[in-house]
């Protein structure tokens, strides 16, 4: 038996969400068909990120066990060639007989996108923000947020996670006019809880009078900003 790592990208529109679903599209429904049809064995594909529907992906990470004799190489042009336009494998290698890209993860980065300026292109891809907004106390909300903390102001009611502690590793605002990027960095994330952070966030930016660090420490989700829709959020990287 042998073990494989795979770098993907998808575009999350059409799907509901990465985790196979009765009756329904899915990111790891249509890998597991491309990973059966190429090596003629049914393989379950483990996901570092369970993206919700509608989240994109840049490098999703995911890994699966076969007794295929085939290489990487020929792995990736034979996934590639069966899989929908809305899914790519960037790469795919051999890993260690234990890899798991879920468990084995420590890091995972999501970037959620605002954008300053109507458009018909990327309206599905970014958020719009039609009002100014106040970067530098967004820049210091986002600071509040790094740490080992209880984020249970930002968890959906659906998370379903043993504990809400959470590790931001990183958070920033990255300019690149006329998009604003929040991007941030942890060990996991809970369910909604970029989107939530996103939204507050957001709301502080137009100067609503919301205190970040007292939000946290509040653990209630009532003061924290809306959750903001999927269409702006992407899995930028995973790190092991």
């Amino acid at each position: 038996m042998r073990n494989f790592k795979l770098v993907l990208e998808y575009d999350g529109t059409d799907f509901h969400g990465w985790q196979i679903q009765p009756d329904r599209r899915t990111v790891q429904g249509e890998l597991c068909r491309a990973i059966e049809e190429t090596t003629l064995v049914r393989s379950m594909a483990t996901g570092a990120g369970r993206t919700d529907a509608g989240v994109h992906a840049v490098g999703q990470v995911a890994s699966f066990a076969s007794e295929t004799l085939l290489g990487p190489a020929v792995l990736k042009r034979a996934f590639n060639a069966r899989l929908p336009k809305d899914v790519r494998v960037r790469s795919v290698d051999e890993a260690p007989p234990r890899f798991n890209a879920r468990f084995d993860a420590k890091s995972r980065t999501y970037h959620y996108v605002f954008i300053g300026r109507p458009t018909a292109l990327w309206r599905n891809y970014y958020y719009l923000v039609t009002v100014s907004l106040d970067l530098a106390a967004m820049r210091r909300a986002l600071a509040e947020l790094i740490g080992e903390k209880d984020f249970t102001a930002f968890a959906s009611s659906r998370d379903d996670s043993t504990t809400k502690r959470c590790r931001v590793i990183k958070a920033e605002l990255i300019e690149t006019p006329p998009l604003v990027t929040l991007a941030v960095t942890a060990d996991h994330f809970l369910h909604h809880m970029v989107r939530s952070i996103a939204g507050t966030v957001l709301e502080i930016g137009k100067g609503k009078p919301k205190d970040m660090a007292g939000i946290i420490a509040g653990r209630d989700p009532a003061p924290a900003g809306p959750t903001l829709p999927p269409h702006a959020l992407y899995l930028m990287q995973v790190g092991y």
